[in-house]
C-alpha cells in the first residue's frame, strides 16, 4: 500500500537517499506525474506539461535517479 501525501514538499523532504519511482501519464486532461518513495507517494494532474511544479519535480526525479515505470502489469500476466 502506499500512502499518498498532498504536497509535493513533503515527499521531496521525506526522499532523502531513498530509492524512489517515477511515472509520467499522458491523457486527455493533460499530464498526470506519480511518484514513490518508501511507502510514501505523490500523485497530481497537470493541464499543461510546462508547469512549473511539473517540472520540478521531473528535475528532482531525475536528479535522484530515480527509476521510470511504463506502465503496470499484474504479477500473475507478466509471465506466460
Amino acid at each position: 500500500m502506499v500512502n499518498l501525501v498532498e504536497e509535493w514538499e513533503v515527499l521531496e523532504d521525506y526522499a532523502g537517499d531513498k530509492q524512489g519511482l517515477y511515472q509520467v501519464l499522458y491523457g486527455a486532461k493533460g499530464v498526470e506525474i506519480r511518484v514513490n518513495v518508501g511507502r510514501l507517494g505523490f500523485k497530481k494532474e497537470f493541464e499543461s506539461a510546462k508547469d512549473p511544479l511539473l517540472s520540478r519535480i521531473l528535475s528532482f526525479c531525475n536528479s535522484q535517479r530515480y527509476i521510470k515505470v511504463s506502465e503496470n502489469v499484474r504479477d500473475e500476466y507478466f509471465f506466460r
